[in-house]
């Protein structure tokens, strides 16, 4: 090799060092100095208005926060749910009622703010409740889905449960209940699967695509005030529907895998992500790091 090629060949390595690094510091700086630590995974979110509390879920863990997600304080849960934590619902109304469903133990209730909590799980066939939430307009109704058994509805605040459908074909990951006007029933159930988002009204009268979204999902929220307005979110992305699913846009950020979402009657959107709590003041278009 003669010296001006091993000059090109090391100008060229050069080069290369150099895109590397720009490209890490791009990388870096989506997420804040000092938040690179992995952190345990948010597996729900939930907002309660009248208190101004947002709730969050990990596996292991629940805490609540009064300041937006700025300081977190952890909330006791019984020793005896035995399993993984996977949802957080709060009931409608004024007389607040929390759930939470742990794979493993079933349905969980609390209607003091998290002091004490009671297994609620007479009528359900089995314990392995992926998903639950609470009705949002009726305050003692809340729906839970077992895999493979379908969905339950509870009209007493969990005191009892019923089946009242098998669900959708595919399986659900998350399930979330919409006041959004229906012909019949009180309002719409949207299901984050992995080939979708499938809906029905609460009349349980059929479940159908929401749009041709036809990708891997993980979780399904609405929005508070603008109840036409649906998010989910998967390995491909974010995706909002103006019209109660009809239709999706793809939304540029954020690009990791978003684990929860939760709207507030504000217009805040607050979401999960590596671990983070992230928030948009505008419905999903922009987001921001809160824990930072």
């Amino acid at each position: 090799m003669t010296t001006g090629q091993k000059n090109a060949r090391f100008l060229s390595l050069l080069g290369l060092v150099f895109i590397s690094v720009q490209l890490a510091r791009l990388s870096n700086a989506a997420e804040p100095t000092g938040l690179r630590t992995r952190l345990a995974t948010i597996v729900s979110l939930e907002f309660d208005d009248a208190s101004h509390t947002l709730w969050k879920a990990t596996a292991t863990s629940l805490a609540r926060s009064r300041d937006e997600g700025r300081t977190w304080i952890p909330v006791a849960f019984p020793v005896t749910a035995k399993g993984d934590i996977a949802a957080v619902s709060i009931s409608a109304g004024s007389a607040k009622t929390i759930y939470v469903s742990v794979a493993g133990s079933g349905v969980w209730r609390s209607q003091d703010g998290g002091r004490t909590w009671a297994s609620r799980n007479r009528g359900l066939p089995a314990t392995t409740v992926v998903t639950l939430d609470a009705h949002s307009g009726l305050a003692r109704t809340v729906f839970a889905y077992i895999a493979g058994k379908g969905i339950f509805r509870s009209q007493n605040a969990g005191a009892s449960w019923h089946l009242v459908d098998r669900g959708p074909r595919e399986t659900v990951v998350q399930l979330v209940h919409s006041s959004m006007p229906s012909g019949i029933g009180t309002g719409w159930l949207f299901a984050a699967t992995r080939q979708g988002v499938r809906r029905t009204m609460d009349c349980f009268c059929g479940w159908h695509n929401a749009g041709r979204l036809a990708t891997d999902l993980r979780v399904v929220a609405t929005d508070v005030d603008w109840r036409e307005r649906v998010y989910t979110a998967g390995r491909e992305g974010l995706f909002i529907s103006p019209d109660g699913g009809d239709d999706w846009i793809r939304m540029a950020s954020p690009v990791a895998l978003i684990t929860a979402l939760v709207s507030t009657p504000s217009g805040k959107l607050y979401g999960a992500m590596n671990g983070h709590l992230i928030r948009s003041p505008d419905r999903g278009v922009t987001w921001d790091y809160v824990d930072g």
